[in-house]
């Protein structure tokens, strides 16, 4: 075995500075992706328009009002669903 191996050896000063910046850099991106801007209609909003924000974090997202209408009407219809399937278990 040749002298001096790398097992247990200390970091380095550079090594240490390395993995710090890696750490503060991971950091800063972490916040940059951070959600910033107002969410309006944040019970209607789907996943999909959500995902919009990842690349701009200070985007107002808002929904058009044609999308606004359907997604109400699509909600209602489902709880209409929800309570004639319970209304028909109870019978």
């Amino acid at each position: 075995m040749a002298p001096g191996g790398k097992i247990n050896k200390p970091k380095t000063e550079l090594g240490r500075k390395l993995f710090k910046r890696r750490r503060v850099l991971s950091r800063e991106k972490r916040q940059k992706r951070k959600i910033v801007g107002a969410v309006i209609d944040r019970d209607l909003i789907t996943k999909h328009h959500l995902k919009k924000r990842s690349s701009s974090a200070r985007a107002n997202i808002t929904l058009s009002g044609k999308k606004r209408r359907k997604l109400i009407k699509q909600l209602a219809h489902m709880e209409r669903e929800k309570c004639a399937a319970a209304a028909a278990d109870t019978e």
